[in-house]
């Protein structure tokens, strides 16, 4: 008897192996992206920050008491709150991302620290003018053709890839831009969600003495923009893994340049990323999902097929980590 349950145990077991096999293979050749891609290790300032403790402490200079006062926000960006699902429909648990550090912790002194010596020391006037036009990189929910900022909205769409060509646009590519519209649309449920859960406070408001050049009115984590961008980021990374780099690089750029404006503590830049990263994983287990990402891979291979990517894009092809110098010698 004994062997005979072995044998039929043994039968089980490679039925199923050979089931899973099976599924595995049919699901890469469909597109159906199942397997989560692994959240890269914080880079420069992001990974000494957040080795510093995170824990409130009784002699803090800062109140653990002092949250975003609410009142200041205009109501409107709580219909962030009502946007459809289109692909993702979880609860806000489902993604991992910290508390952020204790307005009294070590962390966060040190993260006003670092944006007083970036305004002081670490800035030039082309730096800022670049992080003020960044700013109004982003896209509105409900835009539909006929209003006066469709055309750039849907161009925003395409910022983190701008450096492709004037190919890498809307007008250009209406599945694409389509495909990261209702991205944008999802992700942004969950930003907004996150932003009134925690209610973090600006770091100008809880430093009078930070200089910041804008003034959002809205909580501070995790930074939209860095969230936005990175989902963009890694969505573009699917369609073109030949250019991911460039792709977190900018995507890397526009997080810290809230940082510049003074506006963002670097935690809320990094809860950004951690959040994207976790956002797109969900995305590629997703079956319209990866159907759409399918149809936008082909669009986006029969435009390259008859346009030139710049020489100075392409030297960086596949290289260099974001926030390092890229040695084209090195790229492949």
């Amino acid at each position: 008897m004994k062997i005979n349950f072995s044998v039929k145990k043994i039968s089980f077991l490679f039925i199923a192996i050979c089931s899973t096999t099976i599924l595995f293979a049919q699901t890469i050749r469909t597109g159906n992206l199942t397997l989560p891609r692994k959240t890269d290790a914080a880079i420069k300032h992001y990974n000494s920050l957040q080795k510093i403790k995170s824990s409130p402490q009784k002699t803090g200079i800062y109140s653990d008491s002092n949250q975003f006062d609410l009142s200041r926000m205009s109501y409107r960006y709580f219909n962030n709150l009502k946007l459809r699902a289109v692909y993702i429909d979880v609860p806000l648990e489902t993604f991992q991302i910290e508390n952020f550090p204790a307005n009294s912790s070590a962390q966060t002194k040190a993260e006003i620290d670092f944006l007083k010596n970036l305004a002081d020391t670490g800035l030039n006037k082309e730096k800022v003018d670049e992080s003020l036009s960044f700013a109004g990189v982003y896209y509105r929910n409900l835009a539909v053709p006929g209003d006066s900022d469709y055309v750039a909205m849907r161009k925003n769409l395409f910022h983190m890839g701008r450096q492709l060509g004037e190919w890498f646009a809307p007008d250009s590519l209406p599945q694409t831009a389509n495909l990261l519209a209702k991205v944008w649309q999802d992700a942004s449920y969950y930003i907004w969600a996150l932003k009134f859960k925690y209610n973090r406070i600006r770091p100008y408001s809880l430093d009078a003495s930070l200089k910041n050049i804008t003034d959002p009115y809205f909580p501070a984590y995790p930074s939209g923009h860095s969230g936005n961008s990175y989902v963009a980021a890694y969505v573009y990374s699917e369609l073109l893994p030949g250019y991911k780099n460039l792709f977190v690089q900018n995507a890397y750029d526009m997080a810290f340049s809230r940082e510049i404006l003074g506006v963002h503590f670097p935690s809320d830049s990094e809860a950004g990323r951690i959040f994207a990263r976790q956002f797109v994983n969900l995305l590629l287990q997703n079956k319209q999902f990866a159907a759409e990402l399918v149809k936008a891979k082909a669009e986006i291979k029969k435009v390259m097929k008859t346009k030139i990517i710049p020489a100075d894009v392409l030297s960086k092809k596949s290289c260099a980590k974001p926030g390092a110098v890229c040695n084209p010698a090195s790229c492949n």
